[in-house]
C-alpha cells in the first residue's frame, strides 16, 4: 500500500477487506448502502497508518509539507473546516486578548467572529469605494500607514485580498499581517506572515478544503497548530483530505498547461465583452477570473438559470460569475452565447448599493443585536437601536 499517496492508499485499503470495528457508522457496507455515488469505501477515521490531523507525523504531515512547498510557504496546515476555520485559527494564533488589531472593513464574517472570540480591540480600515459598482475596492497603503501612525500599539493587521469580487490589496506592513486570501488559492501567495486560502473556491478540491500558510518567523507554528485543533473537528473527513492531495497532484502535473488555457479563455471573454451595449464587465485591475457584470442582476440570473447556467451571486446591480482552471472551451462559449442574448434584452440596472456606514467606535461586534449582513456580499452592517 502506497502511504505517500493518500487517495491511492485509501483505495488500496478499501480493497483489502478489513472488518471495520470503528467509526464511521456506515462501516463501508456498499451492498447495504447502495451505489448512490457517495465514496463510502474511502471514508475512514484515524486508523493505523493513516496519521492524525491533530498531530500529523506521517502521511498527513507529508501532505502539509507538500502544500507548503507548492505555495512557497514555510509551513502549511490543512483545514477541513474551510477558509472560515483557517481564518479563526490564524487570527487566534497571531494576537493576544486585548490586542489592538487593524481590520479591513470589508472582511468576511469569520474575521468579525474571530475578533469577538479572541477579545481583540479592532480599528477598522475603510477601503476605497467604487460608487459606480457598489463594492469596496482596494485598501490603500496610505490608509494603512495612517492607521499605524494613529495606533502604534497595533499588534496585528487583517486584510482581505482578493475580495469576493477579486480586488487585490498588496501592502507593505511592518506589524504581523494576516491575509484572508480565501478567494485567491490560484494566485501567488500574498506577502503576509499568515494567509488563509480556500482550495475549493477556485481549484479542483472538494468543498470545505482550505489551507493556512505561514511565511517568516512572526507566525508561531506551535500556536497555529493549537489554534487549528481548537477551530476544526477532531474527526476530519479523509475524503476531504484525499481531495487536497489530489488537488496538489493535479496542480503539480498540469498547472502550467491548465492555467495557460484558463488565461487564454479569459482574455477571449474580456475582448468579446467590449461589444456589449447593456452589460458592462468590470475591467479594472483585479483577479480577472472573477467575472463581475453591471446589470439588472435578478433579471440576468433568471435568464441564465433558464438556460441551465448558475451564477455565483446576483444582487441589485451586480452579477458575479466565477471561473476556474476546470472550465472548458465549451462551457465558456456557452456562457458567452448566453450573455450575448442577455445583452440584447436586459433592462437597465438598479442604482448601486450605497457605501455602508463606518462602524461606530465601541459598538458591539457581530454576531449580536443590531447587526445584519447585507449587500455588498458579506459586509456586516450595524444598525443602532
Amino acid at each position: 500500500m502506497d502511504m505517500t499517496d493518500l487517495p491511492q492508499a485509501l483505495r488500496d485499503y478499501a480493497a483489502q477487506g478489513w472488518a471495520p470495528f470503528h467509526m464511521p457508522g456506515h462501516k463501508r457496507n456498499l451492498p447495504l448502502l447502495g451505489g448512490d455515488g457517495l465514496p463510502w469505501q474511502l471514508d475512514i477515521t484515524e486508523i493505523a497508518g493513516f496519521d492524525n490531523l491533530q498531530d500529523p507525523r506521517g502521511i498527513l504531515l507529508a501532505l502539509s509539507r507538500r502544500a507548503a512547498a507548492y505555495w512557497g510557504a514555510h509551513a502549511a496546515w490543512i483545514s477541513v473546516n474551510g477558509g472560515t476555520g483557517a481564518v479563526l485559527a490564524g487570527i487566534h494564533a497571531m494576537a493576544e486578548r486585548g490586542d489592538t488589531a487593524l481590520v479591513s472593513r470589508n472582511s468576511h464574517m469569520s474575521v468579525f467572529h474571530a475578533i469577538g472570540l479572541c477579545g481583540l480591540r479592532p480599528v477598522f480600515l475603510e477601503p476605497a469605494w467604487l460608487p459606480g459598482w457598489g463594492v469596496y475596492g482596494a485598501l490603500s497603503q496610505q490608509t494603512l500607514d495612517a492607521a499605524l501612525r494613529a495606533h502604534p500599539e497595533a499588534a496585528l493587521c487583517v486584510v482581505t485580498s482578493p475580495t469576493y469580487e477579486g480586488i487585490l490589496s498588496p501592502l507593505d506592513c511592518p506589524i504581523p499581517l494576516f491575509v484572508d486570501a480565501a478567494h485567491g488559492a490560484h494566485l501567488p501567495l500574498p506577502q503576509a506572515d499568515l494567509a488563509a486560502v480556500s482550495l475549493h473556491k477556485t481549484l479542483p478540491a472538494l468543498t470545505q478544503t482550505a489551507l493556512l500558510l505561514a511565511r517568516g518567523p512572526r507566525a508561531d507554528r506551535d500556536k497555529i497548530s493549537h489554534a487549528m485543533n481548537v477551530f476544526q473537528t477532531s474527526s476530519p473527513s479523509y475524503v476531504l483530505l484525499a481531495s487536497v492531495a489530489r488537488c496538489l497532484e493535479l496542480l503539480e502535473a498540469h498547472q502550467s498547461e491548465w492555467f495557460a488555457q484558463w488565461d487564454r479563455r479569459l482574455d477571449a471573454f474580456y475582448a468579446h465583452a467590449h461589444q456589449w451595449r447593456s452589460l458592462r464587465l468590470f475591467d479594472e485591475p483585479h483577479d480577472k477570473s472573477k467575472l463581475l457584470l453591471h446589470c439588472d442582476a435578478n433579471h440576468a440570473a433568471a435568464f441564465l438559470r433558464s438556460v441551465k447556467i448558475e451564477p455565483e451571486y446576483a444582487r441589485g446591480n451586480l452579477l458575479l460569475l466565477m471561473t476556474s482552471c476546470c472550465d472548458t472551451d465549451e462551457s465558456m462559449a456557452r456562457l458567452t452565447a448566453a450573455l450575448d442574448t442577455l445583452d440584447a434584452r436586459c433592462p437597465p440596472p438598479p442604482v448601486p448599493a450605497p457605501r455602508p456606514a463606518p462602524i461606530p467606535p465601541g459598538c458591539p461586534l457581530p454576531p449580536g443585536p443590531g447587526w445584519t449582513v447585507e449587500y455588498p456580499p458579506g459586509v456586516p452592517v450595524y444598525r443602532p437601536g
